[in-house]
């Protein structure tokens, strides 16, 4: 049995009628009854209707049941991806104005939608029977329809996309609120979504429908704006277009560092994968801020790529050219000139930042087989750095950035990538012996065993244990345990080890005096036998 999932009912109908196949149910409605669900079962044999299957929609995925009879996603012979280039601002004054108009009329939806959901709240509060407006896009869209002629008179000379696209994202910010609140969602708190400003908001508008399209190899064409020139050839684009191969999904329009860029995320066929250099080989690569990636692959080769720190190469020029700025007047020509260079030097950190990570996932997938990383927690990375230099050194390497486009990618040649539990502590034990290495700092270079006395490479090291897990004699540790460190510190003040041999030692604060409570106002801290206030 073969079963095809589409995005809505109304596809997997329109599909169901092409083919003939069965419209399977799905969830109930509040009052029990069944309704007919997103998948259709459509035989045997999914080649046989596929040329009637892809006219209606190329986002479907594909099941099959395997020997135990569970049903298994198979490839559909689709794949989403996009690609960004850079257009220059059209030459015409009233062109360049109507960009920027379809910028600030996003921005006016937005705002309008968010005022119309803390109006709607306000009566709730007030009037438990008060009807709000549901917070998806479809209502509030229509809402907007219902009152843009008097809100906005102007909004024809935009395109309507100006005005969904700003819904859709207001819709977007209230999902990642209320899952937040809830606890469905993970990471740092979101707070409630705020109105956005011309000075902070960053000016982009998202085309789904419309005239979209690419031409000689130069121009994007958008609804409504026109024809752009790009400054990059966009064969690698119009080529499958042309033959069929590709559809456009959406096109973004977005203005950064004071340029227009234009990103296209489009469905592709795939074709068949092409086999790794290196098959089954394993590779593990181990992150750091020293070393950007250190991979140990089964054959023995261990290769370092170094950190680009683009940021780092730049912090003496940016301050000089930041003084510069500030003392310029505002809206003169040098203030002007002092604001574009400190621009480039943000774009070219961008730029080497994704180049660096792009090359590397790349050559990892056409080489490996599989690939071993770490389960990375970039904000408690950042958190235990304590000075703000180190701090800035993680977000200066992106480190964050590896795992989704190596995992893309992987997916996209058929190789694997396998994800190690945030807590395998690769680099603290040591590969081939199973001690725990003696570190005189938390984050030393070249730690010493403990049984043999040599030094070994932090880097190095870790990224072996990754490649050899779970066969590595290095285990999981506990939950929160910390690195590490030389325990003939504790001849100068540490504590002994406690009865599991622990290296690690505690630190007494500096504090000089120790409260059970928390002194109420107007009181001494502590005081002396006499009773006078220390």
């Amino acid at each position: 049995m073969v079963l095809v999932e589409m995005r809505t009912t109304a596809q997997a109908a329109k599909v169901a009628e092409a083919t003939g196949g069965v419209h399977l149910l799905g969830k109930n409605d509040k009052d029990g009854k069944a309704l007919l669900g997103h998948r259709v079962d459509i035989g045997t044999d999914f080649e046989t209707y596929r040329a009637k299957i892809e006219p209606v929609s190329v986002l479907f995925k594909v099941y099959e049941k395997d020997g135990s009879g569970a049903l298994v996603e198979v490839p559909s012979g689709w794949t989403i991806t996009g690609a960004a280039f850079e257009v220059e601002w059209p030459s015409d004054p009233d062109r360049a104005s109507l960009i920027r108009s379809h910028f600030g009329a996003r921005r006016f939806a937005y705002n309008w939608a968010l005022a119309r959901v803390k109006a709607d709240m306000d009566s709730r509060a007030n009037d438990p029977l008060h009807h709000s407006v549901l917070w998806n896009l479809a209502s509030l869209r229509k809402e907007w329809n219902t009152e843009k002629s008097s809100l906005a008179p102007w909004w024809s000379k935009n395109s309507k996309e100006c005005y969904s696209s700003g819904i859709a994202d207001l819709t977007t910010a209230l999902k990642n609120w209320k899952d937040s609140k809830d606890g469905k969602r993970k990471g740092a708190k979101v707070s409630f979504p705020k109105f956005k400003s011309r000075r902070s908001d960053q000016n982009r508008i998202r085309f789904t429908t419309g005239t979209m399209r690419f031409n000689d190899r130069r121009t994007i064409v958008l609804p409504v704006i026109g024809a752009l020139y790009s400054k990059e050839n966009t064969r690698r684009i119009e080529r499958p277009l042309a033959q069929e191969r590709a559809r456009i999904l959406n096109m973004t329009l977005t203005e950064r560092w004071g340029r227009l860029f234009v990103s296209v995320n489009y469905a592709i066929r795939t074709s068949s994968p092409q086999l790794p250099t290196k098959p089954g080989v394993r590779a593990g690569v181990d992150l750091g801020l020293r070393t950007l990636a250190t991979i140990a692959d089964s054959e023995g080769n261990v290769i370092e790529v170094p950190n680009p720190r683009p940021l780092k190469a730049t912090i003496s020029e940016r301050r000089r050219v930041g003084r510069q700025m500030s003392r310029r007047i505002p809206g003169s020509k040098g203030h002007e000139r002092a604001k574009a260079k400190l621009a480039k030097m943000d774009r070219r950190a961008v730029s080497l930042r994704q180049e660096t990570w792009h090359q590397l996932t790349t050559w990892l997938c056409a080489t490996y087989s599989e690939v071993v990383i770490e389960d990375l927690d970039i904000s408690a990375m950042k958190r235990s750095m304590g000075r703000r230099a180190f701090r800035r050194s993680v977000s200066d390497a992106a480190l964050g950035m590896f795992r989704p486009v190596l995992g893309y990618k992987m997916a996209r040649a058929g190789t694997t990538m396998t994800v190690v539990d945030r807590w395998y502590s690769s680099s603290q034990i040591h590969h081939g012996c199973g001690c725990r290495l003696i570190a005189p700092a938390k984050m030393a270079k070249t730690p010493v065993c403990a049984i043999t006395g040599h030094t070994v490479d932090r880097d190095v090291n870790a990224a072996l244990n990754l490649r050899d897990w779970p066969e590595s004699n290095a285990g999981p540790g506990p939950v929160g345990s910390s690195a590490p460190v030389d325990t003939r510190a504790a001849d100068i003040g540490g504590t002994d080890p406690g009865p599991g041999g622990g290296t690690t030692r505690c630190q007494r604060s500096d504090r000089k005096t120790r409260l059970k409570g928390k002194a109420s106002r107007g009181e001494a801290r502590s005081k002396t036998p006499q009773g006078e206030a220390v």
